[in-house]
């Protein structure tokens, strides 16, 4: 996908994200108000009307203290020669969703309308590396959130996203039946 590719909507959505995670969400966790807009999507997806399932899923884990269904939608890459979703965790992995997915890989997934079954995979740091290359060759503004969040100025070189995809931990989520 080139940055022609990209519709004005998703533009739009991309600034709005970059706006947002690197000048409004605290570094220490998203707080109540941050958590609440973050989990808008699943109120869509709850009423049948997926309208973000271009670009962001529905994961449900199971808590990994509470032993109880846990949703999260997040953002999304599609490979279709692995028919997987690659998901990536914000705060260097601190987060509840990507904790309970290491803790009990077995994970359900929604896209859209359809439902499936999943094992959640680490992907590893080379691949996090090459999905950072690709998304500042997407969207050059996502350099500035990834800066951020990785505590150091990004130029978009291989070896600064290699240094900066420690705190990007992301999953593979490989369907446990891929014609599902």
């Amino acid at each position: 996908m080139s940055d022609l590719t990209i519709s004005p909507f998703l533009r739009i959505v991309l600034r709005v994200e970059e706006f947002i995670m690197t000048r409004l969400v605290p570094m220490d966790g998203p707080g109540p108000v941050f958590r609440w807009l973050f989990k808008t999507p699943v109120f869509f997806y709850r009423i049948g009307l997926p309208i973000f399932s271009g670009f962001v899923l529905l994961l449900t884990t199971t808590g990994r203290k509470s032993g109880k269904a846990r949703q999260t939608p997040l953002e999304y890459r599609f490979e279709p020669e692995t028919c997987s979703y690659i998901v990536m965790a914000g705060w260097g992995g601190k987060t509840d969703w990507y904790r309970n997915a290491r803790t009990n890989p077995n994970v359900h997934v929604q896209v859209g309308k359809r439902r499936f079954q999943a094992i959640a995979e680490p992907l590893p740091e080379e691949e996090v590396t090459a999905w950072l290359m690709q998304v500042a060759k997407i969207n050059p503004r996502a350099l500035i959130m990834f800066s951020r969040w990785a505590g150091e100025t990004l130029d978009g070189s291989e070896a600064g996203l290699r240094r900066a995809a420690k705190h990007f931990p992301s999953l593979r989520l490989r369907p446990v039946d891929a014609g599902n």
